[in-house]
């Protein structure tokens, strides 16, 4: 058995054929620290994807509902309403875009 003499990074203790440190408790093993930091990564991004999943507006909800009315005339008068909020939505991001991209230089 080869013997490995390896030197703590946290406190400086050189220890002999072990993961963690005789002295502060520090993991040693390379490979078991990026495997602990890729799993901290991966669960961070799995958290912070389920927090970027939002609700449509009130506005939103308001008009799709509208969209699958019986009534065939208020229908319509939703699904007209519906494209022209969203015209202007993406008319007002463009601008707030452009804005950006002019102050960016």
């Amino acid at each position: 058995m080869n013997k490995s003499y390896i030197t703590c990074p946290e406190c400086g203790t050189v220890n002999l054929n072990e993961e963690f440190c005789s002295n502060c408790g520090a993991l040693l093993d390379v490979v078991a620290k990026r495997k602990l930091e890729r799993e901290l990564k991966s669960t961070n991004k799995a958290k912070l994807k389920a927090s970027l999943k939002k609700e449509p507006s009130k506005i939103e909800t308001f008009l799709k509902n509208g969209t699958v009315h019986s009534n065939v005339l208020i229908r319509l008068i939703f699904q007209g309403g519906y494209y022209i909020w969203l015209f202007f939505a993406l008319i007002f991001g463009g601008i707030i875009s452009l804005i950006i991209a002019a102050a960016a230089g």
